[in-house]
Formats: structure tokens, C-alpha cells, sequence
């Protein structure tokens, strides 16, 4: 059986010496869920030429927007708050393209955490740009503090029956782990909302006109010993071979 090729952006973090050299990389997990899943990972740059990106529409299967940094407020409109870091508007501009390559060509797109944002963002969407500020109403910490062992389970997710996230995990409630102080306030064009944390926060979208466009809010990477959350990245992987 053939092993999907999966692109997946990297994050770009900052560099603590003095040598100016920022570097580009992502963490292991993903990777590894990619793996166990039946895909192969290839890391795509964040310098990476704008106007070459059909060639990663050719070269790979399917499209990896993982976490990481915040987006820029000024793409949505977005409340500016101190708590925003981590903003490369590089990266911005090359997921927001790549997203809307995906839209035009069928191409599977999964989005975990900053994925699902920068989806949405792409999609016309909003965000919450600090959930604790602008969402008085919530009753869970969803960034855990630094230190939090990241497959802690925090809270449930309910979703929506009848949706692609449904159909995948099988199940009406699951929990996951929770590391974002930031949340898709209002759904992008064609986004349909697939799952709530019980407070209230939008934990999952998907486009429901194209064959795979999953987007959601937890880190099921970090969480890879749950056949539920890897149920998420073999879907995206089958959907990678089959389109």
C-alpha cells in the first residue's frame, strides 16, 4: 500500500543567541503521529517561494497545519492583547494560501490548534484573541500552565452528530488536552462548527463541501496512546491516499 506524502509547515521560533539565525523547525509528535498513521512527513519552510506553491500542491498528498504561535490579529481584525506572541505573518501568509489551494483542488487539510485558527482566519473567520478576556463565561483553564504533562486531559468535547469529526471518532464525547488562550469565535465561509467544549468554546470545525477540511482545537498528537485522537490522523492520511 502506497504511504501518503503529507506537507507540514513548520513553526518558526526564536533564537536565543546572538547570531540573528531564526530557526524553522516542528515538534516530534507530529511527525510521529504522521508516521504511525501511514503517512510520510516532509517539513515545508516558512521562506519557502509564494509563488511556487503549486509545486507543494504536486510534490504531496496532503496538508498538515499544525500549532504554535499565534495569528496576527490585524488578518482577522482581532482585539490586540498583550498575551498575543509568536506572530510571524510569513507563516500567516503561506497557510492562508496554502488553505485556499486546498479549497480550489480538493486537497486534504487536518488543522490542530493554530491550525484550526488559521483556517478559519483564511476562511474569513474570527478568533478570540485571549479567551480568558473576551469569554467571562468559561469555567476551564485552557491554556494549562507551562509544565502540564501535554496528553493531561483537561475537559470533554461534545460533537455534533452528522458531521466528518463524528464519523470518525464514532463517538458523541471525548476528552482531550488543552494548551490555547486563543478560539474561532465566528465560523468562517462554508466552516461549520462539528464540536463545543462544555463551556462553550468551538473545539472542531470542517467544511462540509469539500472531501477533507478538519480542523481542531486540542493536540491529538500529544496524545497518541488514545486510539480515539489517532483515529483522527489515519482518517486524514486515508483521505491523503484516496484523493
Amino acid at each position: 500500500m502506497n504511504k501518503p506524502k503529507i506537507a507540514l509547515v513548520c513553526h518558526r521560533g526564536e533564537n536565543p543567541g546572538n547570531n540573528r539565525i531564526l530557526p524553522d523547525s516542528l515538534g516530534t509528535t507530529y511527525i510521529n503521529s504522521v508516521i504511525k498513521a501511514g503517512g510520510l512527513p516532509f517539513l515545508i519552510p516558512l521562506d519557502f517561494p509564494l509563488d511556487n506553491l503549486n509545486i507543494i500542491r504536486e510534490s504531496f498528498d496532503g496538508l498538515l497545519l499544525t500549532g504554535g504561535g499565534d495569528v496576527d490579529t490585524k488578518r482577522y481584525g482581532g482585539i490586540e492583547h498583550p498575551s498575543v506572541g509568536e506572530v510571524w505573518p510569513v507563516r500567516d501568509e503561506i497557510e492562508c494560501r496554502l488553505y485556499h489551494l486546498a479549497l480550489e483542488t480538493e486537497w486534504p487539510v487536518f488543522g490542530i490548534c493554530r491550525g484550526i485558527q488559521i483556517m478559519n482566519v483564511a476562511a474569513g473567520g474570527k478568533l478570540y484573541s485571549h479567551i480568558p478576556d473576551q469569554v467571562p463565561t468559561v469555567k476551564h483553564v485552557h491554556n494549562q500552565p507551562t509544565g502540564t504533562p501535554r496528553d493531561h486531559l483537561v475537559h470533554d468535547v461534545l460533537i455534533e452528530p452528522g458531521t466528518l469529526l463524528h464519523q470518525i471518532i464514532g463517538k458523541d464525547r471525548i476528552p482531550v488536552n488543552s494548551f490555547h488562550h486563543q478560539a474561532v469565535s465566528v465560523p468562517g465561509e462554508g466552516m461549520k462548527v462539528t464540536a463545543f467544549s462544555d463551556d462553550g468554546i468551538i473545539e472542531a470545525i470542517e467544511n462540509p463541501d469539500h472531501p477533507f477540511v478538519l480542523g481542531v482545537q486540542w493536540h491529538p498528537e500529544c496524545m497518541q496512546q488514545y486510539d480515539d485522537h489517532m483515529k483522527l490522523f489515519r482518517a486524514f492520511v486515508e483521505a491523503s491516499r484516496r484523493l
